[in-house]
């Protein structure tokens, strides 16, 4: 199925941006502790974080380096992160729209890249990781925080299905063996790698792509006739014949370029 074109991303997230920036899912930034210590974050370090959405990343990374751009497909989306870094009183950031596969910057001017939760919607990945890794400078780190599906099809098959009836901006979510290739294809050798399982509350995760309830609906079904390996390991919990939540697998890598 091909990737749905850019100018429906930004559409698709301009519409509901506000609900990113206050989305739990996001603002949830514990895993942000294990990527900074991957990072090896110094003071002086220049950081660019790659479609930072709400701008939860750039924002919590702020306060621990000396300057951050964060960078992203859509101006409504960069409006929210101004609003977040506003209201956390964060100055040491500035604002880019950029395409993650056309980076607009010069090489080798960040000491650390950073892209949490969105490469899934991202059209060439492989294109993204190389662009990332030509901005930063030699010795510098990569850091990733992304969903990541099992190695088994059926359940490759059944999470990615749901996740394109719930949000169509996304393209995939891949298996860790596949990043790990990626990254190497990029020319970083990897650091550090981890995993965490995450729990999403159903009614929130459901609404914020903005669909109509049909829609929401229809996904909801997805996950109620889940076969049983499925329910089993995306922990689907049901109450009462409705979905109250289910969990999947996020991956964290850090890379070095050589």
């Amino acid at each position: 199925m091909p990737s749905p074109p850019k100018g429906f991303t930004r559409a698709q997230f301009g519409r509901v941006a506000s609900r990113y920036r206050c989305s739990t899912d996001h603002s949830d930034v514990e895993d942000l502790d294990l990527l900074f210590t991957g990072l090896a974050l110094d003071a002086e370090h220049r950081v660019l974080d790659v479609a930072t959405g709400g701008g939860h990343t750039a924002v919590t990374i702020a306060g621990r380096v000396a300057r951050v751009v964060a960078s992203d497909l859509t101006p409504v989306m960069l409006m929210e992160a101004r609003t977040l870094a506003r209201e956390k009183g964060v100055r040491n950031i500035s604002f880019a729209v950029a395409d993650a596969e056309a980076l607009p910057f010069a090489d080798a001017v960040f000491d650390r890249v950073t892209c949490r939760i969105a490469p899934h919607h991202f059209p060439d990945v492989r294109s993204a990781l190389s662009e990332m890794a030509r901005v930063t400078r030699p010795g510098g780190r990569v850091g990733i925080i992304d969903s990541v599906v099992p190695g088994e099809p059926s359940l490759d098959a059944f999470l990615n299905g749901i996740e394109k009836v719930h949000d169509p901006s996304h393209v995939r979510s891949y298996r860790v063996e596949e990043w790990l290739e990626f990254l190497s294809g990029a020319g970083l050798a990897l650091v550090q790698s981890a995993s965490f399982w995450k729990t999403h509350p159903f009614p929130e995760w459901s609404a914020r792509t903005g669909l109509p309830k049909d829609v929401q609906w229809e996904v909801e079904m997805m996950f109620l006739s889940a076969f049983p390996l499925a329910r089993e390991t995306f922990r689907i919990r049901t109450e009462n014949g409705r979905v109250v939540s289910y969990s999947d697998e996020k991956a964290i890598f850090v890379a070095k370029k050589p």
